[in-house]
């Protein structure tokens, strides 16, 4: 009898051994999902992109573009200061060229007006209009915004 005891409890103490280091490293042992869905934009910043939508229906707007999509430089060097930026919104016309860019500054902008600043510059020296709105103009400020300036988009002048 003492032979069987000795027996059980080795084996209760195998088996929640086992599940104990299974427990510890079942990272090791199971594939995991490394990528995720996420949204493209904030709620904040939807709404932001529907008041764009209404305001101009006859441009298109796009959410979340980068500015390797909008300037570049020959210079590997140079393209590495903005390869990992986006802008949050870009208004184009029917023929994909830019009117204008908008950015949204929520509370997360606050003490980064310097590197707001550094990439408005970029922007600026590429031909565009960089617009910002620390809140969600209406449709009448976003028109008498934007509207005036649209001939002056740098692709605009390029095209003709």
């Amino acid at each position: 009898m003492p032979n069987f005891i000795s027996t059980l409890f080795f084996s209760v103490g195998c088996i929640a051994s086992l599940a104990l280091l299974f427990l510890i490293f079942r990272q090791y042992f199971s594939s995991r999902q490394q990528f995720y869905p996420k949204r493209i934009i904030t709620a904040y910043e939807a709404k932001m992109f529907t008041r764009l939508k209404q305001s101009f229906p006859e441009y298109d707007v796009l959410a979340q573009v980068a500015f390797s999509a909008l300037i570049t430089n020959k210079n590997y060097k140079v393209r590495a200061k903005f390869n990992r930026k986006v802008t949050d919104f870009v208004i184009i016309d029917r023929h994909t060229n830019v009117i204008a860019i908008v950015e949204l500054d929520d509370p997360s902008h606050i003490g980064k007006e310097k590197e707001d600043a550094e990439r408005d510059a970029m922007l600026f020296e590429a031909g565009y209009i960089v617009y910002r709105y620390t809140e969600i103009p209406s449709v009448q400020v976003l028109r008498k915004d934007i509207m005036p300036n649209k001939s002056k988009s740098f692709l605009n002048t390029l095209t003709g």
